[in-house]
């Protein structure tokens, strides 16, 4: 592997696996949709919702995985978002293609699709076990797996817009769920902020009237209690588009972070065992009393903006060239892409499996890197 900054060596060698052709794909985008999806995906590397399980043990994460890769030959259309609630129980979304080709599911074999034409493309998803599982999209649509297959569970509308498109999910307890994206404004962008919360099984909308951008990763923190939130605020041809972060509390928004979208100041945010983390251009910063504490610092790197962890000396930081891993101490490559514009696009960790989903532009493929420990 490669250790950033300090030697130089080897890149772990990636075996193809499995093979999912899927024919006679369309489009389903809106004139909204398409430029949201093309937006997050080409631009910002769409930081997809995180998986995590498995106690924070704070000890040196392990970097010896044995990768295999799958290919889901999907013609123009990406799978965006990945979720699991174990290696033999993983999920994928994609908001476009045919209608019975939107979901996909690995079982610790292969990766396969049911066959059923739902009216939902979704772009979101986040459960909490084998059985309790949602997934939100366009027009405000959300629907569940409650282990008997997928239903509708709401369609949503704010401000009487029935426009609305879900990009993500999040949710600590299964009585406290988060759905959130936007709807189009005036101009036609992505800026009108939603966010939906579910509690004793019924949907309410937030006030957002005071935020701007599709709200795109949304965390409670279990250090001080707060709700942190990142909003990518489309500029349109006027201005750059910008992420912005936000502390939620008391019923209230207050912007505590905004740069323009690129890898030196674009704003996000992790979590990591309970804890959220705040990418900053290319620092990775913890918030204490209201003021960044850096952890690590990336500058001179090909760091793209993205993290997802287990604990704090096991995190993985996504590369424009691949992934890395921090341990505490210094940064390695696990992996190397082998082609210009590709992107991890989300994650689902385990205790000692993890998968990255993965898109090549060039190819149009959507590739699972599938890492076991040895």
């Amino acid at each position: 592997m490669q250790k950033i900054n300090l030697s130089a060596s080897t890149v772990p060698n990636k075996k193809l696996g499995k093979i999912m052709k899927i024919d006679k794909p369309y489009l389903l985008f809106s004139s909204f949709f398409f430029p949201l999806v093309l937006t997050l995906l080409i631009l910002l590397n769409l930081g997809c919702k995180k998986t995590l399980t498995g106690p924070e043990q704070n000890i040196p994460g392990r970097r010896d995985y044995v990768w295999t890769v799958d290919t889901l030959n999907y013609p123009y259309n990406t799978i965006i978002r990945i979720w699991g609630s174990s290696p033999t129980d993983v999920w994928a979304v994609s908001p476009g293609g045919d209608l019975d080709k939107t979901i996909f599911h690995f079982d610790g074999n292969r990766w396969t699709t049911d066959g059923i034409s739902r009216p939902i493309s979704p772009s979101a998803i986040w459960g909490f076990a084998s059985d309790n599982i949602f997934i939100g999209g366009m027009n405000g649509r959300i629907w569940e797996n409650s282990g008997s297959g997928w239903r509708e569970n709401a369609v949503l509308t704010k401000d009487g817009s029935t426009q609305i498109v879900f990009d993500g999910m999040w949710g600590d307890t299964p009585n406290d769920l988060f759905a959130f994206g936007a709807y189009p404004d005036s101009n036609g962008a992505a800026n009108n902020s939603v966010i939906a919360n579910y509690t004793d099984n019924k949907w309410t909308m937030l006030n957002t009237s005071n935020i701007k951008g599709i709200v795109e990763h949304l965390y409670k923190n279990k250090i001080d209690g707060k709700t942190y939130l990142q909003a990518i605020n489309v500029g349109g041809w006027a201005h750059p588009d910008s992420t912005v972060l936000y502390e939620y509390t008391n019923n209230k928004f207050t912007k505590i972070y905004s740069g323009v979208w690129d890898n030196d100041f674009a704003g996000d945010i992790s979590l990591v065992s309970g804890e959220v983390y705040f990418v900053l251009g290319k620092n990775i910063a913890r918030r204490v009393n209201n003021e960044y504490k850096t952890i690590l610092d990336l500058k001179n790197t090909n760091f793209y903006n993205n993290i997802w962890g287990r604990n704090s000396k096991d995190i993985f930081l996504t590369m424009t060239d691949g992934l890395a891993h921090y341990n505490g101490s210094d940064i390695e490559y696990l992996y190397k892409f082998g082609r210009q514009r590709t992107y991890n696009v989300g994650a689902a960790l385990f205790d000692n499996e993890l998968f990255f989903l993965v898109y090549e532009a060039q190819t149009n493929l959507n590739l699972i890197y599938h890492g076991v420990l040895k």
